[in-house]
């Protein structure tokens, strides 16, 4: 039974609510996009993309020369993303589609050369069942000779461990959807029963300026990851259906290591 103060569905769309405030969330993080594009643009043939999200991994890959389908849960992400796929060069703009969708179950018609789940959108699935639906579709729409792409946090148990709900003061910084200066700061809690992290991102305006007065003196984001553990994960692609080519703890290629922050996977179906 998950903990009693994790709301899974806030969990799994309050952070994609405002795609605005996401891209500037994440726009220093890079490694991943460029991992992905470099493999995106060496398959041979075009690449279906779970939790496509704004674009972040799939616009620079079509620029460079890939042909993308995106599936994500949240309209509002996958409207950011067309109105950045239209700035697209011309030549390039008929190579991203989105379709929204649950990664658990979708239909798009055709085999991919490669199936991606980047930036921890597996952590969604918080399921064995989730995980096992999913994969059965990626096994549907691979070629042959397919590979799937994905990373996960791997497992940091200082920080899983941390005492729960406990309130840690973070940043001021200017909201870019609201213009106004916020304080931020964060708890969690996690539920070893179930695997299941669920955070929650507290804002707290710290502006007096007029132009500041119509935005919100306080909201939250919440977000609830699954994390899976190596040997877990392992068991759970070989029993369906996949082989581990790769199994890494960055995006540079090194070996998987306890402190490692992510596991990054390459796998072929058996």
């Amino acid at each position: 039974m998950k903990h009693p103060r994790f709301d899974l569905e806030a969990g799994t769309v309050s952070l994609y609510v405002d795609p605005i405030y996401y891209d500037y969330e994440y726009k220093s993080r890079t490694e991943d996009v460029r991992w992905y594009v470099e493999r995106y643009v060496d398959a041979d043939g075009p690449i279906l993309e779970l939790g496509v999200g704004t674009g972040r991994v799939a616009l620079p890959a079509v620029k460079a020369g890939a042909e993308v389908v995106g599936i994500d849960l949240s309209q509002t992400m996958l409207d950011r993303m067309e109105a950045r796929r239209q700035r697209l060069p011309k030549a390039r703009r008929d190579h991203l589609r989105g379709i929204q969708g649950d990664m658990r179950d979708f239909d798009v018609g055709q085999k991919f050369a490669a199936v991606s789940c980047p930036f921890n959108a597996f952590q969604h699935l918080y399921t064995r069942e989730d995980a096992e639906r999913c994969l059965a579709k990626v096994r549907d729409h691979l070629e042959p000779d397919g590979v799937l792409l994905l990373d996960v946090l791997m497992p940091d148990m200082e920080y899983l461990a941390e005492p729960a709900f406990k309130r840690k003061q973070g940043v001021r910084f200017k909201h870019p959807s609201h213009e106004a200066w916020y304080v931020y700061s964060e708890q969690a809690a996690f539920d070893a029963t179930t695997g299941l992290h669920h955070m929650q991102f507290l804002y707290d305006k710290s502006d007096e300026r007029p132009e500041a007065a119509n935005a919100p003196a306080h909201f939250m984001l919440q977000l609830t990851h699954r994390y899976w553990f190596p040997t877990e994960l392992e068991a759970l692609l070989h029993y369906n259906g996949f082989e581990i080519l790769t199994h890494q703890g960055d995006f540079e290629g090194d070996d998987l290591r306890a402190d490692s922050e992510s596991q990054v996977l390459i796998c072929a179906l058996r």
